[in-house]
């Protein structure tokens, strides 16, 4: 096997051996995703797309209930362990307690649907903390029935659209993930285009214009009960401290159906890019331009300005920057720099975030119980950033996590016994390995010589 050793990867990754043409209508679409699609409308998928026609007479897909129950079981599928018992809507019911109706309701939904009665509840406003900052960002969380329609809507819509998005749009799509468009990013950068404009969109989800992004859906789906059924989505309002607001702009971040519209919206900048011979690379609201000079990247940061201008969006003048690689940029998680890359300085931060709540010194429960907490999250660390340059920031987050639980131990311990500097002989690494600690250092070191890539 050969392996590419630029930028840390240790082995080609599954995504590599896929299909990832521009507008291949039928290699990137998985359509076990999309069960309300026929034979029939897959044949005429092509022949519309390459003729620019519109669908007509979708609505009766909707209020199938075969397809209703079909979304159901995806969300349902998606939503495990305690996740099921929280992040209700406005109705205050959750995944659990839906699945408890799930029949009755998915025939109602089914019957609001056919009858024209179905009207979406407003979203309750929640806040999550930013990776690696104090602030948050604002989600929609809309109630469960809601999400069930929103699913069955993508999964209705999604093909017309998935037929005409291009290659450098990675987001939210089935066979594409973070890491294919980190690999096309990777080829641009192998092939000398060393500049890149780090580009960030202000408040994208909230100030995406709403009759715009309904034209855009309009120039492939001309039902208008669909469109209806979208604008009620856009439309329903937020809810935050018992009061609802409606707005003209924006897409509820959480909404099942706020990705699919964001592609759909911002298809028309990745056209235009293209139309301008602009390497770019985006994921959701998230994109770089990708240059061979300074100049270029200038020249593309002002045309960039000028395209959403027109779509009535701006760029962050605080987070838009032209970078080069020699002096590095962040992208996805990830901080590039010469030929490595290895996680930015705001996703160690956020993950230590995170796991300065579960290991307080305070804190109740043995340290099985810690550790079974705080594995989960160390593990989807790992697997996300194992295929870089990562080992160092490996090792100082496994010894930090350690110092920690070392420190609760010690606590109840009322600090006696040998002294405080020598609390890894007291409670070594291995202690905390034989009570089930995820390493994340120790498993990078496995990784690599099961792929028989050198240790870096």
């Amino acid at each position: 096997m050969e392996f590419d050793k630029g930028w840390g990867r240790v082995k080609k990754m599954k995504q590599e051996s896929l299909p990832l043409r521009a507008n291949d209508h039928c290699g990137g679409i998985e359509w076990d995703r999309h069960p309300a699609w026929t034979d029939a409308m897959r044949e005429a998928l092509k022949t519309r797309q390459e003729s620019k026609g519109k669908w007509f007479s979708l609505i009766d897909r909707m209020w199938d209930r075969r397809h209703l129950q079909s979304a159901w079981d995806r969300i349902e599928k998606r939503v495990i362990g305690e996740a099921r018992k929280r992040g209700a809507g406005v109705d205050g019911v959750t995944v659990e307690k839906f699945g408890q109706q799930a029949a009755s309701e998915i025939d109602r939904l089914a019957e609001e649907l056919k009858s024209g009665t179905y009207r979406p509840r407003p979203v309750r406003r929640h806040y999550i903390p930013k990776p690696g900052t104090t602030k948050k960002r604002p989600l929609g969380l809309p109630c469960v029935r809601d999400k069930v329609v929103q699913e069955a809507l993508r999964s209705l819509m999604e093909p017309i659209f998935e037929t005409e998005f291009l290659e450098g749009s990675h987001g939210f799509r089935g066979k594409r993930s973070t890491d294919t468009a980190c690999q096309q990013l990777e080829r641009y950068l192998q092939a000398g285009k060393g500049w890149v404009v780090d580009s960030d969109i202000l408040g994208f989800f909230d100030n995406l214009d709403q009759e715009r992004a309904l034209a855009e859906v309009n120039r492939r789906i001309a039902d208008g009960k669909v469109l209806k059924l979208i604008r009620s989505f856009l439309e329903a309002g937020v809810m935050e401290e018992m009061k609802v607001r409606h707005t003209t702009t924006g897409t509820p971040q959480g909404g099942i159906v706020s990705p699919l519209l964001a592609n759909i919206y911002l298809h028309a900048m990745d056209e235009e890019l293209e139309a301008r011979h602009i390497s770019w690379v985006r994921y959701a609201d998230d994109f770089l331009l990708v240059c061979a000079t300074r100049e270029e990247a200038e020249a593309a940061l002002e045309a960039v300005r000028g395209i959403l201008k027109g779509m009535k969006l701006e760029l962050s003048p605080e987070k838009t920057h032209i970078r080069h690689l020699d002096e590095g940029f962040d992208f996805l998680g990830w901080h590039y720099q010469g030929q490595r890359r290895w996680p930015r300085k705001k996703s160690v931060k956020g993950l230590r975030l995170k796991m300065r709540e579960k290991t307080r010194r305070l804190r109740p429960g043995s340290m099985e119980q810690i550790c079974a907490e705080v594995s989960p999250m160390l593990r989807g660390w790992y697997n996300y950033f194992r295929d870089g340059n990562s080992g160092l920031t490996f090792g100082d987050i496994s010894s930090w996590v350690r110092r920690r639980l070392r420190s609760i131990l010690n606590r109840r311990h009322k600090g006696k016994g040998i002294g405080k500097l020598n609390l890894n002989f007291r409670w070594p690494n291995a202690f905390f390995r034989d009570r089930g600690l995820f390493d994340p250092e120790v498993a990078l070191q496995t990784y690599r010589r099961q792929s028989y890539y050198p240790l870096t």
